[in-house]
């Protein structure tokens, strides 16, 4: 009887707290993740002018190094994004990445590119799981 009550008290509270904790983190950084977002875009954009996907996705597995914070893992991916989009097209960039939708085969893609990257952190995987992604929507279209 009193573990249904605990339940019944807790798992409202945890909604909750979990509930204000987005609301209060989105209050104090949806600004600073516009900003960011907009000087990815822009950066991307300036270095896709002179290079190919393949040097996007290089350049942001080696600046997800020193990634460790929601707003710079934002940012790449944006970044990512937008040079992929605006780069000169690499066949390389689609060769033996697995199919979006194939969750595990694509999260075992992406750690294995990081780690032969020697980029062992979890943002460098959470960003370079964009290409999948991007590959299905550039087959498609």
């Amino acid at each position: 009887m009193k573990l249904r009550y605990i339940f019944a008290v807790g798992i409202p509270v945890f909604v909750i707290l979990t509930a204000l904790s987005f609301y209060f983190y989105w209050q104090d950084n949806h600004k600073m993740l516009a900003e960011v977002e907009t000087a990815q875009i822009d950066a991307a954009i300036a270095f896709a002018r002179e290079q190919d996907q393949m040097a996007c996705l290089n350049h942001v597995i080696q600046q997800s190094r020193d990634c460790r914070e929601a707003h710079c893992t934002v940012g790449l991916k944006v970044f990512l994004t937008h040079c992929v989009k605006h780069a000169t097209a690499s066949t390389k960039l689609c060769e033996g990445v697995p199919d979006a939708q194939d969750y595990f085969a694509k999260v075992s893609w992406s750690v294995s590119i990081c780690r032969k990257a020697k980029v062992r952190n979890g943002n460098c995987s959470n960003i370079v799981n964009e290409v999948p992604v991007l590959c299905s929507a550039r087959s498609s279209g």
